[in-house]
């Protein structure tokens, strides 16, 4: 018997369910990540980390990966695959009903792409109405607490590009990466895909990633403070994904203890 449910028996899930009480689901999307990386990047890093903390922690049992989330904005590059976010806040709903049918009191998402998260809000927020406590990580959030420098630069960043050299290094294409220069809309200066600047005020903006991007990646400066913006994708290295992929397993793992104690009427 393992801590990961679908490497198990029914029978013996029935027994880890008898003293596992806090469920980790990974959850990511396929989508591009520019001309270096799959396009399984998101779902992979998650699933990644789902086994990590599942051999690590004795707290958990571990879900299979949701791999498709919403990424509709991606679609016009070849293999991004999306769902809208009605239907996987259903769908993720719906496994944690059966999670929690089985005696599951506490839930934690591994949320690889940032646009998953409207849909697990509002599947936490129905789990919570029941009592259920539900908490959401994303790795690429809590990673430049560890070091500043590997703080979210963008999409198929150094970071990102560095934890998928050391996740799945055949499937890094490192000689094409580069620093992507984002496309602005005339003289607004777009940010990211949400977010955009005119005159030094702060505008929203709902964009694809071609209007901003033509390979797919682009540098997100609406999600760091003070980071250097000119560190290339071409200086990752496996090594550094490998530290801050390890740094992010133990922090999860001493999160989900403290976790398991929070409990709501």
């Amino acid at each position: 018997m393992t801590n990961f449910i679908y490497e198990n028996t029914w029978q013996e899930n029935l027994e880890l369910f008898k003293t596992k009480k806090v469920a980790v689901i990974p959850v990511g999307s396929n989508e591009q990540h520019g001309p270096a990386l799959p396009t399984g990047t998101d779902w992979m890093l998650a699933e990644y980390l789902g086994r990590e903390v599942g051999k690590k922690s004795d707290s958990v049992v571990v879900a299979p990966t949701v791999p498709i989330g919403h990424a509709t904005y991606h679609a016009d590059f070849p293999g991004t695959l999306a769902v809208s976010t009605a239907t996987l806040a259903r769908y993720v709903f719906e496994i944690c009903e059966d999670l929690v049918n089985y005696g599951i009191t506490h839930i934690l998402f591994l949320n690889g792409h940032g646009g998953n998260n409207t849909a697990l809000y509002d599947v936490g927020q129905e789990l919570r109405l029941r009592g259920i406590p539900v908490a959401n990580i994303q790795w690429f959030d809590i990673a430049g607490t560890f070091d500043p420098e590997w703080g979210l630069r963008g999409h198929g960043d150094i970071t990102e590009t560095s934890a998928m050299m050391h996740v799945f290094p055949e499937g890094v294409k490192l000689e094409k990466a580069h620093l992507p220069e984002n496309k602005h809309l005339g003289k607004i200066k777009v940010l990211d895909l949400h977010t955009g600047e005119f005159e030094g005020a702060a505008v929203y903006l709902n964009l694809r990633t071609k209007d901003c991007s033509e390979l797919g990646d682009m540098i997100e400066y609406g999600h760091g403070q003070g980071l250097d913006y000119s560190v290339s994708a071409c200086d990752s290295s496996a090594e550094l994904g490998r530290k801050c992929l390890d740094a992010c397993v133990d922090y999860i793992c001493r999160f989900i203890e403290e976790f398991k104690t929070v409990s709501f009427e």
